[in-house]
């Protein structure tokens, strides 16, 4: 494993990859023991680059967002934890009027990193004057984790991009496999407030 170890550290950055590191001080239950090996995935790319190396090194590895829906034991984990931190939120297309009174939004897409926060995404929709989400998933959560749970949610998702053995697709919400698939991104349909 020291090999591996090494080889890990050299894709993912020698200080980032963090030995015997509480995993309570990561999730919103404040539970969980040391991992042998931690990663804080910052965006996209960082996500897919510790998913990649991991499947390519074959490492395990347990992936955890804001830790709402996990309980880790008190004697940790025996392989790499990443934590998504992945935090970006974009605008996408818009269906709308202009009239008199300038840009009249109807319907937004909005794209979410798997690791924004709902409370964060609902922050975001009101200042773009959208309806904001009300599943049943806590503001906690992530979206990643809250998309294989809250119908609610999934309802409202047009494209989800996944990653499966190495390989990054998007997909339709109904072909969603929580045994499969790691959640990258998810594409909404959000009307205006």
């Amino acid at each position: 494993m020291d090999n591996k170890l090494d080889l890990l550290k050299a894709a993912l950055g020698e200080v980032r990859v963090k030995e015997g590191e509480l995993i309570k001080y990561h999730t919103y239950s404040k539970l969980g023991g040391p991992a042998q090996y931690f990663y804080i995935a910052t965006s996209q790319k960082e996500l897919l680059l510790s998913l990649n190396t991991c499947y390519e090194l074959k490492i395990p590895y347990f992936l955890i967002g804001s830790g709402t829906k996990v309980m880790i034991s008190e004697k940790g984990l025996q392989n790499v934890v990443i934590k998504n931190r992945s935090t970006q939120i974009k605008l996408g297309a818009i269906k709308g009027k202009v009239g008199k009174d300038g840009l009249g939004i109807e319907e937004a897409q909005i794209e979410a990193d798997s690791g924004v926060l709902l409370g964060r995404l609902n922050e975001y929709l009101r200042g773009q004057k959208l309806k904001e989400i009300e599943g049943f998933s806590s503001v906690h959560s992530t979206i990643g984790g809250a998309l294989f749970l809250d119908p609610v949610l999934l309802d409202l998702t047009e494209i989800i991009k996944v990653w499966q053995d190495g390989e990054a697709f998007e997909i339709k919400p109904f072909e969603l496999q929580k045994s499969k698939h790691v959640i990258i991104s998810a594409i909404l349909r959000v009307k205006a407030a």
